[in-house]
């Protein structure tokens, strides 16, 4: 991380130093990064009329114009894609990041926990969302009534982090805990969900394909870097969001540990989990996940869904239809690198997902 040159009181004279004065804040003016490459310009933002939703709360949807960054403008990380390429998950390999706790032994399928992980993509209004996936783009309004009635049903949620951790340690989260990850590290993971997120009093884990960290519509290195001060998590999504079944070894390790590395180098966190892009997993896959340390969990592009049989009708009455699906979720140790989501789609209504998590 490089520090911006400071010219020494000493050795300038007063004009000369009202001068550099002015230079400085002239070259901060225009050096400040367009907000066009990381979503709508706050000049004009994109604005949603105010829509009540819990008790004494309003949401306002859409970036926050002039919202300053948690870092003074001194300690600003150089670009990611200035960074140098580190094919590593030790965590010494990038200094001053943070490495993961140590894991802990664990007997296989000796502890098991029961928390749903919901998946989302993009949570954006759909004029912004380009050619993304129609069934991929869930609109802000959307998204909030889906966490209004989580949190209005008792929901609470945690990071992957976070439950990679107690099932190392055999904890057990408090009932109604679950997790939400958005996947592709695009800008609206900062610009409309973490604002709603934070509404309702929950975190996220965010899914960012390394090689596209400060590239024009995705997340900023000083985005993650509130994101993750602020409790949320980010995982290793890989380098370039490749399909990991088709990748040799030497691809497969760049694909996984060095996205892990770049993230580390960002943030100043080593990641804790990997969601498989596309969901394309295979038993050499899963290895080289394994093989990086510092992952402790990877999570798949599937749910397990378990149908509740309908009680048999009354002599003479219409049959009764099967209870709504329920996501059979969990995770255990000797299954961990193969955690099974839920894809929550811009159909999903409050109702069926309260349904699905029980």
């Amino acid at each position: 991380m490089q520090l911006l040159s400071v010219v020494p009181r000493s050795s300038v004279r007063p004009i000369a130093l009202a001068a550099a004065i002015l230079v400085l804040i002239g070259a901060a003016g225009c050096a400040a990064p367009n907000p066009s490459t990381s979503g709508p310009s706050p000049a004009q933002p994109t604005q949603i009329a105010p829509v009540p939703t819990m008790a004494g709360r309003t949401a306002t949807y859409g970036p926050s114009p002039g919202k300053a960054t948690p870092e003074a403008s001194n300690t600003l990380p150089p670009p990611a894609g200035s960074l140098p390429s580190v094919n590593s998950c030790d965590p010494a390999s990038v200094p001053g990041a943070t490495a993961t706790s140590a894991t802990t032994s664990v007997k296989p399928d000796s502890f098991t926990l029961h928390v749903p992980v919901l998946m989302y993509h993009r949570i954006v209004p759909l004029n912004e969302a380009g050619n993304s996936i129609a069934g991929l783009v869930v609109p802000p309004q959307t998204f909030d009534a889906q966490l209004t009635a989580l949190a209005r049903a008792g929901w609470q949620t945690v990071t992957m982090a976070t439950l990679a951790d107690d099932l190392a340690a055999h904890i057990k989260p408090p009932a109604k805990t679950f997790v939400i990850t958005i996947d592709d590290g695009w800008y609206d993971g900062f610009t409309y969900a973490w604002p709603i997120l934070k509404s309702h009093g929950f975190v996220a884990t965010y899914y960012v394909i390394a090689g596209r960290i400060d590239a024009p519509s995705f997340l900023s290195s000083i985005q993650l870097r509130q994101l993750m001060a602020a409790g949320n998590d980010i995982g290793d999504h890989t380098m370039n969001h490749v399909n990991l079944t088709a990748q040799g070894n030497a691809a497969l390790t760049y694909q996984i540990d060095a996205a892990a590395s770049r993230i580390a180098q960002v943030t100043g966190a080593w990641p804790r989990s990997l969601a498989y892009p596309s969901g394309h997993e295979d038993s050499q896959v899963v290895a080289a996940v394994g093989a990086c340390g510092v992952l402790r969990m990877a999570v798949l592009e599937k749910a397990l869904f378990v149908t509740t049989p309908a009680a048999a009708p009354k002599p003479g009455a219409s049959p009764v239809p099967p209870i709504t699906q329920k996501l059979q979720a969990y995770e255990t140790w000797t299954y961990r690198f193969l955690v099974p989501r839920i894809r929550v789609s811009p159909g999903t209504t409050p109702a069926t997902l309260l349904a699905w998590l029980g």
